[in-house]
């Protein structure tokens, strides 16, 4: 894999899947292939020599996380990762409220670059909150 990198803008959301795990276990596996994903445009893809199913690292000036990609189905947005709610967007966010009790989880920028690390799961991140 490259060690190419490239800064885009992070946008979190909630997709069906999230939704739908975030009902059900959330220690297990599925909750973490619907939350532990980020979606790219095919473009940005190809510049970083990578294809669906990939691990990134995205780190943000609050945090990094490892990611899986997927192609996303709403192209073109170039320059914008889109992640699902969930822990793992929570460790690149802003934890900062300013007075209003809700964090701001779009528009961050962060740096994205290919990994061979793998996705942690949930108890990794739990843990790494705590540490």
């Amino acid at each position: 894999m490259s060690k190419r990198s490239l800064e885009m803008t992070l946008v979190t959301c909630r997709t069906i899947n999230q939704g739908a795990a975030r009902e059900g276990e959330k220690m297990g596996y599925e909750y973490q292939r619907a939350c532990g994903i980020c979606y790219m445009d095919y473009e940005d893809m190809k510049l970083l020599d990578i294809l669906p199913g990939d691990c990134v690292l995205v780190k943000s000036p609050y945090g990094e996380v490892v990611l899986r990609v997927e192609r996303s189905k709403d192209e073109p947005h170039k320059g914008i990762l889109v992640v699902p709610l969930g822990p793992w967007a929570n460790k690149i966010v802003d934890p900062e409220t300013h007075s209003t009790g809700m964090p701001s989880l779009k528009g961050i920028l962060v740096t994205v670059e290919p990994t061979f690390e793998s996705i942690p799961n949930i108890k990794e991140l739990i843990s790494a909150f705590h540490s």
